[in-house]
């Protein structure tokens, strides 16, 4: 039988790596117990959640942006678990038409494990009249990324006698205007270096563009879809996303891509146990070879040596 305090360490260090990467919305349940590892689970909590309300994470923690504003993802569910109702924010989040959505079981839109923890503790809820609980959860974009939040489930009687009900919500912070960038508040001229290649950018776009940025650093072991699928998919046009990035970042999408990839690497050769074939499959590198040619242009050193 495993060490039940093992297991919960193991959690631990899992939690603080993904601070270590920047990913604020993870989290762990409390335990039923009442000692130092429960007390540093509850301590841990608090400090992530500070942090998150704090920064906005770009691989690390930086202070260039604050949130000023939320996307629910919110469902309503009948108690078998099919969807009845989504809202527009849920559908851009996960890059679906609501006439994909509805109709269709919560499960097929989580990944495996999700779906075998949405089954088991659903079935304990489903049997009271009403209940709240939070899950975590990791839902599976129509492109393929994971978004991964924790989620306040509410059960409850529908007031037209229809039966239970499942409230699904949560919440993804979004980033305000970047301090002292000089961006104009109602449009952002883009240029690729002579007048004739010229784009207006609305607030909206701009978002779109952070949305893309936010995406690809939550999912450096994905691969990205093509621009023009993943311009369509955000709700613009290839142009517009590749230089409005650009201008945003400094750098193309897929420089970005990579250089993130490679800056999450070198937390994880410092800081953790995980071999560096374990590591090149958590940044989405295709090879070995591929991995330690960028590493060492990158850092000036490969990934062995960084290690040692």
């Amino acid at each position: 039988m495993p060490n039940s305090d093992d297991f919960r360490v193991k959690r631990i260090q899992k939690m603080l790596l993904e601070m270590a990467k920047g990913n604020f919305f993870y989290s762990i349940e409390p335990s039923d117990k009442n000692d130092n590892i429960a007390s540093l689970v509850v301590l841990l909590n608090m400090v992530n959640e500070e942090i998150g309300a704090a920064f906005i994470h770009q691989g690390f923690a930086n202070a260039h942006n604050t949130p000023q504003c939320v996307i629910q993802l919110s469902l309503i569910l009948d108690a078998q678990g099919q969807i009845e109702l989504v809202t527009n924010g849920t559908c851009s989040l996960m890059s679906y038409l609501p006439k994909d959505l509805i109709g269709k079981h919560i499960t097929e839109f989580l990944s495996e494990k999700s779906g075998k923890k949405w089954t088991k503790k659903m079935a304990k809820h489903l049997k009271r009249e009403r209940s709240e609980t939070v899950l975590f959860l990791e839902f599976v974009t129509n492109d393929g990324l994971v978004l991964s939040k924790d989620c306040q489930l509410s059960v409850y009687q529908a007031l037209d006698g229809s039966g239970q009900k499942i409230l699904l919500d949560s919440v993804f912070f979004s980033k305000g205007e970047p301090f002292d960038t000089g961006l104009p508040k109602k449009t952002l001229k883009v240029t690729k270096g002579i007048k004739e290649h010229k784009v207006t950018l609305t607030p909206e776009d701009i978002q779109i563009i952070r949305d893309v940025h936010d995406m690809i650093i939550n999912n450096l072991e994905k691969d990205l879809p093509r621009l023009n699928d993943l311009a369509r998919q955000m709700g613009t046009n290839e142009y517009k996303l590749k230089y409005g990035f650009k201008q945003i970042y400094g750098t193309t999408i897929f420089r970005f891509l990579t250089r993130e990839r490679l800056r999450m690497a070198k937390t994880l050769i410092k800081h953790s146990t995980l071999t560096i074939k374990q590591i090149i499959q958590m940044t989405g590198f295709k090879s070995k070879t591929h991995f330690s040619r960028a590493f060492k242009d990158k850092y000036g050193m490969s990934p062995t040596d960084l290690r040692s």
